[in-house]
């Protein structure tokens, strides 16, 4: 009911200006309330609502939520996990495939000289090895001026090796045998020589050797090498010559150096017509080894002790020093050191050094007192390395070979001996571009001071040679060598005959410098088949690298190869 009555009070108070006022706008009020009624119940009272004061404070809100704080609690329990080891296979480094081995190689070629040469080696194997060799070089010919020049070398053997769990067992043997004429016997004195066997000489050595050696890799075990040398060589007047040679080296670590013990036992026996002659020769050179992290060092000696049938017996005592730092990265690598000890000459070294010895030539040991030497070697680029170094020594009993005419027939050299002192100067330089060219450079210069001769016969001033190679695509390989020699002295003694008397003249001279340069081309036709040709002597003129013995001119040779 309340609730009408404030809906008609609201038309009331909407309605009533229209009430007042008619279709014109005048004013109609009075009339209304002349005819309505109003009957008021109760008496109105508005009431208007309390208004409330908001207390809330402005509060900037951040974007990025607090972190949370987490308590963590562990329960710990162990868990049973087994785990069973399988076992897998060990790797593997895949390299480039094996090339292929051929077991036979010959050689053989034609032109100033005969050539012929073989080969024969086992296939590859874990187990052993083993192979033989033969070779022949002759020339059977006169030089112009001289006697005939005629010579042969010959030389075959077999070698074996045996690889057992952490040994190696190992042996060979060789026969050789070559030929010279003393071709500068005096012509005129000696017209239409009948038998060239009246200037022969021959050298024929037989020989071999056997050898143990162990590689353990255990740094506490001993390794140990033992070698036995046996050879006999003989020339064509009867002299001849027996050698057996012993040596070992035992080596191990003590904490981090490494130790060697060398001991040798050399026995010679020498006859002739004239003499028969012994010599004994014990060494032993210990020595040990260090290095750290840019230096290298070995420091040991040489002791000797050698004994002749009619000498008394020498001891020998020598210093053996070596030490080198790497200042930078191998470019430079300084070193210097002191060596020396006794050293066996024997017919078989001399007469491989000159084969144009006389009869029963003199043979005694060198002993080199000391050598004390310093350099600088290192690489200057990835392909261009040196070394070089100056040494000064101090000799006793230092070989020459001198003119020897007493025979005629068998003008050679003999040997004499000399206290001396070397001052030597080396440089040598190798560049090398992949498999394609290498060239070798070396040089010497050597300052002799002799204590009763007057010049070091025969040897040389200086020296130098130069060695190139060039690999065209593994097809074609072209081979030069160019050395030179400077002037090296010599002397001839003239025997004549006087009233009841012998005079003796010796006049010194120097031999011309030499210089020969040769010149090899091979054509690889295949793996298999190959072709090569030499020219040596390319400067067409005959030099004396021995006093009175002329070399060969301008010489060349043909030949091809065949692996199968």
């Amino acid at each position: 009911m309340k609730i009408i009555k404030l809906i008609l009070l609201f038309l009331l108070l909407y309605f009533s200006p229209l009430l007042r006022r008619g279709a014109g706008g005048e004013a109609i009020a009075q009339k209304i309330l002349k005819d309505t009624t109003f009957v008021i119940v109760k008496q109105f009272q508005p009431t208007i609502a309390d208004a409330y004061k908001m207390n809330d404070m402005p509060v900037v809100k951040d974007s990025v939520p607090p972190v949370p704080k987490i308590n963590y609690g562990i329960n710990s329990k162990k868990v049973f996990t087994p785990y069973t080891v399988e076992p897998i296979k060990s790797a593997k480094m895949v390299g480039e495939p094996l090339t292929k081995l051929y077991q036979s190689l010959v050689k053989g070629g034609a032109g100033t000289y005969l050539y012929g040469e073989g080969f024969f080696n086992s296939l590859r194997s874990k187990e052993y090895s083993y192979g033989a060799h033969a070779r022949h070089l002759s020339w059977n010919g006169t030089l112009k001026n001289e006697g005939f020049s005629g010579f042969s070398d010959n030389e075959v053997g077999i070698y074996g090796k045996k690889f057992l769990h952490k040994e190696t067992l190992s042996g060979n043997m060789d026969y050789s045998r070559n030929v010279i004429h003393y071709y500068n016997y005096d012509t005129a004195a000696v017209k239409n020589l009948a038998d060239n066997n009246l200037i022969k000489q021959r050298y024929a050595r037989i020989g071999g050797d056997a050898e143990f050696q162990t590689h353990y890799t255990d740094s506490s075990r001993i390794n140990y090498l033992l070698k036995m040398k046996y050879f006999n060589i003989s020339d064509y007047y009867k002299t001849s010559e027996n050698a057996f040679i012993v040596n070992g080296d035992l080596s191990g670590y003590y904490e981090k150096q490494l130790v060697h013990a060398l001991v040798s036992v050399d026995y010679s026996n020498t006859k002739s017509e004239a003499d028969t002659a012994h010599s004994v020769i014990i060494g032993l050179s210990p020595y040990i080894t260090a290095s750290g992290d840019k230096w290298n060092t070995r420091i040991g000696v040489a002791i000797a002790l050698e004994g002749n049938k009619n000498d008394k017996s020498r001891f020998f005592f020598a210093p053996n020093i070596d030490f080198n730092y790497n200042v930078v990265e191998n470019i430079i690598v300084p070193y210097a050191g002191i060596t020396g000890g006794l050293k066996r000459n024997s017919l078989e070294n001399f007469s491989n050094e000159n084969p144009f010895l006389v009869p029963d030539p003199k043979i005694k040991n060198t002993n080199t007192k000391f050598e004390l030497y310093a350099g600088l070697r290192g690489s200057i680029s990835r392909n261009l390395s040196y070394n070089a170094h100056t040494s000064y020594s101090k000799f006793d009993d230092l070989y020459f070979f001198v003119s020897d005419n007493t025979n005629p027939y068998t003008s050679g050299f003999n040997i004499v001996y000399d206290n001396s002192a070397l001052w030597n100067v080396h440089g040598e330089m190798q560049f090398q571009y992949t498999e394609k060219i290498k060239i070798i450079a070396k040089g010497d210069y050597n300052k002799y001071t002799m204590d009763t001769e007057l010049k070091p016969w025969h040897k040389p001033l200086w020296q130098t040679t130069l060695a190139v190679t060039y690999n065209l695509k593994n097809k074609i390989v072209a081979t030069a060598d160019l050395f030179v020699y400077g002037s090296r002295s010599t002397y001839i003694t003239a025997r004549g005959e006087g009233p009841g008397i012998t005079v003796v003249s010796t006049s010194i001279f120097e031999l011309k410098p030499i210089l020969d340069a040769n010149i090899g081309l091979e054509y690889r036709y295949s793996k298999k088949l190959s072709a090569f040709l030499h020219f040596n002597n390319l400067g067409f003129k005959s030099y004396e690298l021995w006093n009175n013995y002329p070399t060969q001119s301008f010489n060349f040779m043909v030949g091809i190869s065949a692996a199968f």
